[in-house]
């Protein structure tokens, strides 16, 4: 909750008559504030790269004085001293590949630092670094660090290894750090579950639910019977395997994740699994409910996907589709963007979809058609990309659509989405630049 009043401060303070953004393609007015804390300059020459730091650094100490906000805790600068190695160039594809190629696959606790002030950082733990990192790097969280990051960019924090330990160790050690150094942009200082302690949680829960004990006759393969569940029903209709190994290589699951799944009455994508055929489907159904509402573990239940064209409001060819899975597959976005835009009402993508847990009804249907007519999608937005250091137009002109920029700086059409009148320069295939939606 602090941290949405957070944003909406920021939303009110941009809006502010106090505060004005002018932007021209000779003359460019940066962040002007009438207030004795944040004094700004107009740019109408060459720009050096410390004047742009310094006036980054301006503009984040609005949001470093929100970090402070409630804190009673003392903050401490992190002794560098201890620091294993780092990737100073986080968005650089080349520094970070190389970075990653040493300590990518280690498990490790990890630091993130804001480059311009020692006591702005975070610390974590992970079984493998180079998946943490990844997961840093695209997430899209309400968290104190995330949204900092948002704000600020990744161009202007480090990422470092403290130390490599092992997964029995990473509670331990990461406990240590927070105690120690209570990093600012961590939300607790104590060490939740490590990520084999919850998978190992999630193991014995599971073993517990088996209604039969595991039973392997040397040299006889162990059927399974699969079934299709959803919210209120299962389907009578199975699928016999004569082995794990079958079932295994058919559904594509892992071996070992299915004979944790087996005879649980709890789903795995959808479906249940059992060695023995379902006799009484009213009841097994009621232990499924209790199993999954119990234990938590709803999200083992696929959730059907509605994908309706922006413009037309025409379901997509699939729609609706089982899962965010097949979703993702069919329409060729990813789960992550699916999770973010799914009952939104906004339409994603450069193509344009809606997508939503449930049917729309049809007057919801015609209104979206109504406003069809003023809906702009990413393939009619025009971008105005300026070299942050020259303040000179990338390109001689405005791309003419997100993917237009996206191809000429060589990444994702959500990256220049993202960085899309955020009023900060950003690390674009080795060049600093703004992205504007007008001249």
């Amino acid at each position: 909750m602090a941290w949405l009043c957070f944003l909406l401060f920021l939303y009110i303070a941009e809006i502010s008559p106090d505060c004005d953004y002018i932007y021209s393609s000779s003359v460019f007015l940066s962040f002007q504030t009438r207030t004795k804390l944040d004094i700004r300059k107009y740019y109408t020459t060459l720009v050096t790269e410390n004047d742009i730091t310094k006036d980054l650094q301006a503009l984040h100490s609005i949001y470093i004085r929100e970090l402070y906000k409630d804190r009673e805790a003392p903050v401490i600068p992190f002794d560098r001293d201890l620091i294993l190695a780092t990737c100073h160039h986080c968005l650089d594809k080349n520094k970070k590949s190389e970075f990653l190629k040493v300590w990518g696959h280690k498990g490790c606790i990890y630091i993130i630092e804001y480059k311009y002030n020692p006591f702005i950082y975070y610390i974590g733990r992970t079984t493998m670094f180079k998946r943490r990192f990844s997961n840093h790097l695209l997430a899209n969280s309400n968290s104190k660090l995330h949204v900092f990051l948002k704000l600020v960019g990744w161009e202007q924090f480090n990422i470092s290894i403290l130390e490599v330990c092992s997964s029995e160790e990473q509670g331990a050690r990461e406990n240590y750090y927070l105690q120690k150094y209570l990093p600012l942009l961590n939300t607790t200082f104590s060490s939740k579950f490590t990520e084999s302690a919850i998978y190992s949680s999630l193991t014995s829960k599971l073993a517990a639910l088996k209604s039969t004990p595991d039973s392997y006759v040397s040299g006889q393969p162990i059927p399974v019977y699969m079934y299709e569940v959803y919210e209120i029903y299962i389907d009578e209709i199975c699928v016999k395997y004569s082995s794990i190994t079958e079932a295994s290589c058919s559904e594509k699951i892992a071996r070992g994740t299915l004979g944790m799944f087996r005879d649980t009455n709890v789903p795995f994508r959808n479906k249940l699994y059992y060695s023995k055929p379902i006799i009484d489907f009213e009841l097994t159904f009621n232990l499924f409910k209790t199993a999954s509402s119990d234990l938590n573990l709803n999200s083992n239940i696929a959730k059907q996907v509605w994908v309706y064209n922006a413009k037309t409001l025409e379901l997509i060819k699939g729609s609706p589709f089982p899962s965010k899975t097949q979703a993702s597959v069919s329409v060729g976005i990813s789960r992550n963007v699916i999770t973010y835009f799914i009952d939104t009402w906004k339409a994603e993508g450069v193509k344009g979809t809606y997508l939503f847990s449930r049917p729309l009804e049809a007057k919801e249907v015609k209104n979206l058609i109504e406003s069809s007519h003023t809906l702009v999608l990413g393939n009619k937005i025009k971008v105005w990309a300026y070299n942050a250091k020259t303040l000179e137009l990338v390109n001689n002109s405005a791309f003419s659509c997100l993917l237009s920029a996206a191809n000429h700086f060589k990444v994702n059409y959500r990256t220049i989405t993202r960085h899309l009148d955020t009023k900060l320069a950003s690390s674009q295939n080795k060049i600093l630049v703004y992205f504007l939606q007008k001249k």
